[in-house]
Formats: structure tokens, C-alpha cells, sequence
């Protein structure tokens, strides 16, 4: 992994800019929100100015989620939702039965976000399961990614069968598939390159309606990924899983610190 000030951008880095806010001059030649148009297997929404950030869902789960996240943001950033295949407004995938695996989620997003224009380096931002695919994505892609916030995330240092779900999905569901997948992602995660060193927070929430005994085992998880990154940050949430709708401020408040620790421009945002 290069670091954020040597990353593979695909624009020449300006004088007194840093390289988030470099890459984005040819990108916004104009002051205004981004629309993107609607790709033809997915439903992707591109709003706001200003550096790149994905905001990946977790398991089944659709891209309003973030509404309240995203609202806080695009004064100073270019806010990426989607719907999975499946998903939300978006129609099923080919093949709705066979295992979603983190890297082809990974892989997938990579190619749209390019199709589309979207100057890297990506701030990445991933609740629950999404949370497995935005790793995924910064250790197959590291040039790609400037900073990671996960959001009471899916981690590969969970202990095996732990921390599932006591409500199985419907056999054949999209949600299935995502499950399907999560123990051959997690093993190529374990086996394949390390996390990036970029700005990592990981945010966890305090109360998931369990013992308080599987809560710090929960929490200790959490701390251990966020050390997967020297640059990484613990920070506890009071609040539910859905952090982004129980404390949208919070999540907006990483995401932004994350920004800005990788060089980007965020007074727009403060106002």
C-alpha cells in the first residue's frame, strides 16, 4: 500500500493541494451537486462536491439507510449510495443463489466507481456486513482507498460462528447469498493482503440486546481491527447496530475526521 500522499492517482498532483482535493480539479470544473446516471444492474445515487465516499450497506440492507449520514456530508463531499443486486431498487442478480463473496462485491464497485469518473483515492464507509466488503475492497485495491470508517462492522477476527444471526433469511434470498458468503470472504481476507495503512475509525455500538459478557467479547473484535491499521481509532457509540440512523451525527463526525486526515477539504462541511 502507498501512502495517501504517494497514492496512484490518475491526475497530476497541483501545487498546495492535497491529493484527495488534486484529483478532483478536473473532476469538478463547477460548483454543484453530481448526479450520476442509474447503471444498468444496480441503482447508484452520486450527490454533492468534493472528495469521493462510498457508503457501502450491510447484509440486504438498502441504500436509504444513510440518508441522514449522506445529508451531513455532501456540503464538502461526493456521496456514493447503491443498491446492492437485489436490493433496495435495484433488480436481482444472475445468479440470486450462489455465495456473494467480498471480493467480487469489491471488485464490482471498483469498476462502477471508474465507469463513472469518480477520482480516487475513495474514503470507504461500511456498517455490518458492508463493513467486510470496504476491507476487502482497501486490501485489494489500496491505491484506490484514502481512508476507512466501519460501523459496528463484520470483521475476519471474529471468532468463527460467534456473532450470527439468530433469524436465518429466507432460503434463496439475496440475504441468503450475502450469508452464503461470508465464510469464504472472511478466509481470503485472513489469507490475502493486509489491511492498508490509511485513516481507519471504527465506530461500535453499546447495546445490541445481548449479554454483557458477548458485548465485550463484541467490543474487544472491534478494537482489534481498528489496531489492523496503525493510523486506526476505537470509538464507542451510544446506541443500537444501525448507528447511521440511531446517531447519524457520530458517523457523519468519523467520516469527516477520516476526510480530513487524508488531506481533504472539509470547511464546506462545518458551516
Amino acid at each position: 500500500m502507498k501512502p495517501l500522499s504517494a497514492a496512484g492517482l490518475r491526475m497530476h498532483r497541483l501545487a498546495g493541494c492535497s491529493p484527495l482535493n488534486a484529483a478532483l480539479v478536473a473532476f469538478l470544473a463547477y460548483v454543484g451537486p453530481v448526479h450520476a446516471a442509474e447503471p444498468p444492474s444496480v441503482v447508484m445515487e452520486v450527490i454533492g462536491r468534493g472528495p469521493v465516499v462510498v457508503l457501502e450497506s450491510g447484509l440486504g440492507q438498502a441504500r436509504k439507510n444513510w440518508d441522514l449520514v449522506s445529508r451531513a456530508l455532501t456540503p464538502c463531499l461526493t456521496v456514493v449510495t447503491y443498491d446492492r443486486p437485489g436490493i433496495g431498487e435495484s433488480p436481482p442478480p444472475q445468479n440470486p443463489e450462489g455465495p456473494v463473496l467480498a471480493t467480487t462485491i469489491a471488485a464490482d464497485l471498483l469498476a462502477r466507481l471508474r465507469a463513472r469518473g469518480l477520482p480516487e483515492p475513495y474514503i470507504l464507509v461500511g456498517h455490518s456486513l458492508g463493513g467486510l466488503y470496504v476491507q476487502a475492497f482497501a486490501r485489494r485495491h489500496p491505491s484506490a482507498v484514502a481512508g476507512l470508517v466501519l460501523i459496528d462492522a463484520s470483521s475476519p477476527l471474529e471468532p468463527p460462528g460467534v456473532f450470527v444471526s439468530t433469524r436465518p433469511p429466507k432460503p434463496g434470498s439475496v440475504e441468503a447469498a450475502e450469508e452464503l458468503g461470508v465464510g469464504p470472504s472472511v478466509a481470503a481476507l485472513l489469507s490475502g493482503p493486509p489491511l492498508p495503512p490509511v485513516p481507519l475509525v471504527v465506530l461500535t455500538a453499546t447495546d445490541h440486546g445481548d449479554t454483557p459478557e458477548r458485548e465485550a467479547e463484541w467490543r474487544d473484535v472491534q478494537q482489534r481491527t481498528a489496531a489492523l491499521s496503525p493510523k486506526g481509532r476505537f470509538t464507542l457509540v451510544n446506541g443500537g447496530h444501525f448507528l447511521q440512523i440511531d446517531q447519524p451525527a457520530a458517523v457523519a463526525a468519523a467520516v469527516l475526521a477520516v476526510a480530513a486526515e487524508a488531506g481533504a477539504d472539509i470547511s464546506a462541511c462545518k458551516h
